[in-house]
């Protein structure tokens, strides 16, 4: 038509005002839609200032278009559940197929772990003396030597009668005398024949009475590892190895003979070895002159003592002396 020719063509993006013909004419850029990727970072970043202003240091929203595009790395959880099975796989592998150098090295640590027990066990042996006194301690090396040089003059004895026996030389009367002095020396021993010496003397004081068949028998066990060869109670009872101590109506009883009050022990053998034995922390008279008993206990080194209180032996009920045996030819 010919009022379309008039009409003034406009762009697509543009649009007249004031609908008036051949007026002037405004053109204004159409406004695009905003995109929802950019409207959704405005909203995370309002939501990151309100956060701020109320304290928060750390989002608890973070927008799906803030995540980095880059791929996600692997979850360190599931990495760890797999080295600890792959651990625990090992370790029982190792336990049920240990190679040559596990087992060796079990071996060397068995050995010293052993050697440390070892170790252990004989420091707190030694711990025993640990706490003894200087003297004390002078006291009982004194008693291992004496006894030590006791058993070597023995041995150089029996020494010396072996080689007089295997000389040849009047063997029968040799053989003679050494059966003489072995039974006189274990007549001695045996209680049946009298014995003097050097030797010490015991006199026990109780006036509570509380010295027992076990305080006296401590007493006569002392003396005897102090090296006592003889030993005689009240100058009436001799004390050999088959004496009993016990106790009755009567009081205490030796060999069922009564024991008076005071208690008088006469040993012989070495006075020093003996009467330091006695003496000894918590030996024998520690035990009588403490709380518990509340007795005295005087002790005297004698040069000369005398026994003659013998031990009536008795007849054996079943042994009987055996036939000797043939002499070899």
């Amino acid at each position: 038509m010919p009022e379309d020719l008039g009409r003034e063509e406009l762009g697509p993006d543009e649009v007249r005002l004031g609908g008036q013909r051949g007026g002037s004419s405004l053109r204004r850029p159409r406004r695009h839609a905003r995109s929802p990727h950019a409207a959704s970072r405005h909203v995370t970043s309002l939501r990151r200032s309100q956060q701020r202003l109320i304290g928060e240091e750390h989002p608890t929203t973070v927008a799906a278009d803030e995540v980095s595009p880059t791929p996600a790395a692997p979850n360190s959880s599931d990495d760890d559940v797999d080295a600890t099975r792959s651990t625990r796989g090992r370790l029982r592998a190792s336990l049920l197929h240990p190679g040559r150098g596990q087992i060796l090295a079990a071996i060397i640590l068995f050995i010293v772990g052993a050697a440390g027990v070892m170790q252990f066990r004989i420091n707190a042996t030694d711990e025993t003396y640990a706490s003894a006194r200087r003297e004390d301690l002078i006291q009982l090396l004194d008693g291992l030597s004496t006894g030590s040089r006791r058993l070597e003059g023995e041995i150089a004895q029996l020494e010396e009668t072996r080689s007089d026996l295997r000389s040849g030389a009047d063997t029968q009367r040799v053989a003679r005398t050494e059966a003489e002095r072995q039974l006189a020396e274990l007549s001695i021993l045996a209680g049946t024949a009298p014995a003097e010496g050097r030797g010490i003397r015991m006199r026990i004081a109780d006036p509570n009475s509380a010295v027992d068949s076990r305080v006296l028998l401590d007493a006569v066990e002392e003396m005897r590892d102090a090296g006592a060869e003889v030993i005689e109670v009240n100058n009436t009872i001799r004390v050999v190895a088959s004496t009993w101590f016990g106790s009755d109506a009567r009081g205490l009883v030796i060999d069922d003979k009564p024991v008076s009050r005071p208690i008088t022990l006469e040993v012989i053998g070495e006075p020093h070895d003996l009467e330091e034995a006695a003496r000894f922390r918590g030996g024998i008279v520690s035990e009588i002159t403490g709380p518990k008993i509340g007795g005295q206990v005087q002790l005297e080194q004698v040069d000369r003592v005398v026994i003659e209180s013998l031990h009536a032996s008795r007849e054996n009920q079943y042994a009987r002396p055996a036939a000797p045996p043939p002499t070899p030819r």
